[in-house]
């Protein structure tokens, strides 16, 4: 492990669904090291796109669900 210093960066917005619905976005990727380039970048945003997948995936699942019980 390295004590170099690093950050996070991370943005969110606001995405308007229709209907009255929205959701809100979230994205920060961690352990960004000073002079970075973008292709030594590219594994963590790599990362963060499978988990932003998963995590989509999972959440569609949820709001089908849910739909489904309150149609009932």
């Amino acid at each position: 492990m390295t004590d170099e210093p690093t950050i996070s960066v991370s943005m969110s917005k606001k995405l308007n669904l229709g209907n009255y619905e929205s959701v809100d976005v979230f994205v920060s990727i961690n352990g960004v090291r000073a002079g970075m380039t973008a292709e030594q970048m590219a594994p963590l945003l790599n990362t963060a796109q499978t988990a932003w997948d998963q995590v989509k995936h999972a959440l569609t699942t949820q709001v089908h669900m849910l739909r489904e019980e309150h149609k009932r």
